[in-house]
């Protein structure tokens, strides 16, 4: 990446940034802004991937568990204005996140406690609970009413009981995957895999309910 290219994004981003930032209260203008700014950084290729190598088989489960929180994270009502343009990027500001916080959040989540890399507290602030309605409640809720009866038939081959709707309930309650591959005796990266898949696969039913 030229360091033109790399001046246009960096631009391109924190102009994204704020415009989410000019809303009080999560409007649908807020959504839409935030829903742009994320596009935008999966679209960057600038994500970070940290400890690359270990892990092994589930390094990319304990990945996309981390980027999916963050990208939830970023959907709460007012954590964008927790973004400072005067003092970096965008990037700098989303890869610390990811690499500080939610990857290794998100290692006891698909592998168990036991395996959870012991970090220094963060001076980060924790989401807080009461607040408006924000996108993840919202697709929480969508999946949870399923007005077309879509998510709950959407099962893992054999067995019913896991469906997404099932599964995703488990998820959003904070059961980990270790726990939810003890209950119902499947494996945690079938599990995972199956959830990631289903996200792609609904994504456009997400936005046709956040939107209307």
């Amino acid at each position: 990446m030229s360091n033109d290219w790399r001046k246009q994004l960096d631009g391109q981003l924190k102009d994204l940034a704020i415009a989410a930032q000019q809303y009080t209260h999560l409007t649908k203008e807020k959504r839409i802004a935030l829903t742009r700014l994320i596009n935008a950084i999966w679209q960057s290729g600038k994500l970070v991937h940290p400890y690359k190598g270990q892990f092994q088989l589930l390094y990319q489960d304990i990945y996309d568990e981390a980027v999916q929180n963050l990208f939830f994270y970023l959907c709460q009502d007012n954590n964008i204005n927790k973004y400072d343009p005067e003092r970096g990027e965008v990037m700098t500001w989303i890869n610390m996140l990811l690499t500080k916080r939610f990857f290794p959040e998100a290692i006891p989540k698909v592998i168990g406690k036991e395996n959870e890399i012991n970090l220094e507290n963060s001076h980060l602030e924790n989401i807080p609970s009461s607040q408006p309605m924000s996108l993840f409640e919202q697709v929480r809720e969508c999946i949870e009413t399923d007005p077309e009866l879509i998510f709950c038939k959407e099962h893992i081959k054999g067995h019913p009981e896991a469906n997404f709707q099932a599964l995703a309930k488990r998820r959003c309650s904070g059961v980990s995957w270790k726990e939810i591959s003890a209950e119902w005796g499947i494996g945690i990266t079938s599990l995972h895999s199956f959830y990631q898949r289903c996200l792609k696969k609904f994504a456009t039913k997400f936005h046709e309910y956040l939107y209307v």
